[in-house]
């Protein structure tokens, strides 16, 4: 599964939030890592690496995040590095079955 960008933007509740996860696919000498990272829009954000000893157990993690961030509201979109600019080409983002 490629890497996936979410928001929740909500102006009337002051929220603007962003949740980033990717699964590398690729087998470190400890495992399998999976990485999120999250925070607020333009803010600080932190930053999450969690190593599992199968690929499959880290799939199994990345798809319960995905219907966790999707159960509150979260849509994926493109990032806003890639949304700003005129010229750029569409970019396909995975989705995934829940």
């Amino acid at each position: 599964m490629p890497s996936v960008y979410l928001e929740k933007v909500m102006p009337e509740n002051n929220m603007k939030r962003f949740y980033f996860i990717s699964d590398e696919r690729q087998h470190t000498f400890v495992g399998y890592p999976v990485t999120i990272i999250f925070g607020r829009i333009f803010e600080r954000a932190t930053f999450v690496t969690k190593i599992f000893p199968s690929e499959a157990m880290a799939t199994r993690y990345l798809r319960k995040q995905l219907r966790i961030r999707h159960r509150h509201n979260y849509s994926v979109v493109r990032p806003r590095y890639l949304r700003d600019r005129q010229d750029s080409k569409p970019v396909q983002l995975g989705l995934f079955p829940f």
